[in-house]
């Protein structure tokens, strides 16, 4: 069996970057003296520290931020590795649910008041679906109504940042 791995090349690059932003924010910010706002003196001659030698410590900051995500990224694959076939047909499951639709008929009585008939599209649009026909029956109308079937994506909306 083939397992494939996502790297999550783009993910790793952005907490990489985010990381070195974050060092070099607290190391200007640690520069300034809190109680009068102005640098403290130098005792002795201070070396202005260079591109190159910046450079070269956010260098090492990545490398070393490189090296913890792979190294994470590796114990998730050990982890994973016992349930890789029920991840592998959940997924495929829930990539199929994207592609699919749900139908649903619901007939409704012709002698339903206007807000009776509101109040029912309002709980079928509560239950998700989407009504995308009516069509008169010789007791009533008869509605048509689609959705998306329920997977485990349609959860993501509750987790922050999604």
């Amino acid at each position: 069996m083939t397992v494939r791995h996502y790297t999550g090349f783009w993910l790793k690059h952005a907490i990489t970057t985010a990381a070195c932003i974050a060092t070099l924010l607290t190391t200007l910010s640690a520069c300034k003296d809190s109680d009068s706002g102005q640098p403290e003196a130098p005792e002795g001659p201070t070396k202005i520290p260079t591109q190159d030698s910046i450079q070269d410590s956010l260098g090492a900051v990545m490398e070393n931020l490189n090296e913890q995500l792979d190294q994470a990224s590796s114990h998730v694959q050990q982890v994973v590795a016992p349930h890789a076939e029920e991840i592998q047909a959940r997924t495929k499951d829930e990539v199929e649910k994207a592609f699919r639709w749900e139908y649903k008929v619901q007939d409704i009585p012709a002698d339903t008041s206007a807000e009776a008939f509101e109040a029912k599209l309002t709980e079928l649009g509560d239950e998700g679906w989407e009504c995308v026909s009516f069509q008169p029956v010789h007791d009533g109308t008869r509605v048509t109504c689609k959705r998306k079937p329920r997977g485990a994506l349609a959860y993501l909306k509750f987790i922050p940042g999604f």
